[in-house]
């Protein structure tokens, strides 16, 4: 904005990348916003209180210039003006949804007068093709809200949804200090019982990407009932839940084995991977009651954060892993899965949206000659950051424990055990994350 002459380095970051990153971006998005920002801060303050206009005049270039009292500006196009007019003509009272044909109005209109009205309202009259004239009357705290991107000297982010900015905390990036200082868990009758437990419960999943459930009944398919609390479950090509357990067969996946699984990301080589994934511990050896540790630990890592210390100290790196595709791919009862991602997935301020990382289901990398060592100097960067001991959260999953993380944000693992001695049962399902965020959003709008 216009009083803040001082652009913090985060904003400076985003102008840079602006122009320097080349950004392959994800077919969805809508839910992570990606890593905070200074800027935005601010932005929620401005939000929370915003100002009155202080003058608006037509202005060149088919644009009308609206002034604010905090010494703000900002530049709105009249066909933006029309197109976005509040009136009940053009926004439907119930669904809140817009009845205005867009394609249908002029781009070059021009407004048959502006003003300020006499309750510090934006009018404006507009000549429509049948002759009447149509009156629209735009709200200071409206036109500050969706104007941002249009106000002078304004580097905040064009991907912010408005609407749930005010509303949403800020991400909180994690390693092993900060994520066991304040350990996201919540008892499983608090959750199931009360709004205030279960909004809690979303609220830390929404900050850290990662969420634990103490006390949950072992039975099978209580996961199910846990989900229904808040969203649905997402069925798969492994049904609409699937068990990690012990099965020594051959062929089994490898995590129905006792071989150590490193950092991954669910199901890459899907069109759209599961965005929220939940564990359920229905039995394992309790290192508490045994004396030993038996092994099969789980670990987690915050993916945005890894990607944060990439780009603050390996810029070219960084690089390299937002803008170079990858394919993973998976053969499963005869069908054939495959996908192309980044690992790093970026919007167009160039935050990190999602993560796509499983070396097992990776393929040969299909680049130029000239990218292939780079690339694999930048993996490796990536890769010894996220197997860094003080960057992960790592526990015994023991019986009545349930585990949610954001698939597309955290990724997961877990230590080798001996199979023929560990007896381990993980009921595990998938969620779409918008669902679990929309209830979220419901419960907080209720505060």
């Amino acid at each position: 904005l216009q009083k803040a002459p001082k652009m913090a380095l985060a904003t400076s970051l985003r102008l840079l990348r602006r122009v320097a990153v080349p950004a392959l971006q994800p077919s969805r998005g809508l839910h992570v916003r990606g890593k905070a920002t200074m800027v935005s801060a601010a932005m929620r303050a401005d939000l929370a209180s915003p100002p009155a206009i202080r003058s608006a005049l037509p202005a060149q270039h088919l644009t009308a210039k609206v002034m604010f009292d905090d010494h703000t500006y900002a530049d709105f196009k009249y066909i933006w003006l029309r197109d976005n007019c509040q009136c009940p003509k053009c926004i439907d009272a119930s669904t809140k949804q817009k009845l205005v044909d867009t394609p249908n109005l002029d781009v070059n209109l021009k407004p048959l007068s502006l003003t300020i009205n006499g309750e510090g309202m934006l009018q404006i009259s507009w000549a429509e093709a049948d002759g009447s004239e149509h009156i629209s009357v735009y709200d200071p705290a409206w036109l500050f809200k969706y104007g941002q991107s249009f106000m002078h000297n304004n580097f905040a982010s064009d991907t912010v949804d408005m609407d749930l900015l005010p509303q949403r905390p800020e991400m909180e990036l994690w390693d092993r200090t900060s994520i066991w200082a304040s350990f996201p868990e919540l008892s499983y009758n608090e959750f199931m019982e009360t709004d205030s437990g279960l909004g809690m419960w979303l609220d830390m999943f929404y900050r850290y990407g990662v969420a634990v459930l103490r006390g949950v009944p072992t039975e099978v398919n209580k996961i199910v009932d846990v989900v229904k609390r808040f969203a649905y479950v997402k069925e798969t090509q492994y049904g609409t839940t699937f068990d990690v357990i012990n099965k020594p067969v051959e062929g089994a996946h490898l995590a129905y084995t006792g071989v150590a699984l490193s950092h991954h990301t669910d199901m890459n080589y899907r069109e759209k991977s599961p965005g929220m994934q939940l564990l359920h511990c229905l039995k394992a050896n309790d290192p508490k009651l045994t004396g030993e540790d038996p092994g099969g630990r789980s670990f987690f890592a915050d993916g945005f954060r890894i990607a944060r210390w990439l780009e603050e100290n390996e810029p070219a790196a960084y690089h390299i892993l937002t803008s170079t595709p990858v394919r993973f791919s998976i053969k499963n009862e005869g069908k054939q899965y495959s996908a192309l991602w980044p690992i790093l997935c970026t919007n167009t301020d160039g935050d990190v949206t999602e993560v796509h990382y499983n070396n097992r289901t990776m393929k040969p990398l299909q680049a130029p000659t000239h990218v292939v060592t780079p690339f694999y100097q930048a993996y490796r960067l990536f890769s010894e950051r996220l197997r860094d001991p003080a960057m992960g959260l790592e526990f015994n999953m023991v019986p009545g424990d349930l585990v949610a993380f954001n698939n597309r944000r955290v990724l997961h693992g877990r230590t080798a055990f001996d199979a023929s001695k560990v007896d381990r049962h993980l009921q595990g399902c998938y969620v779409d994350i918008d669902e679990a965020f929309a209830k979220y959003d419901s419960l907080r709008s209720k505060k």
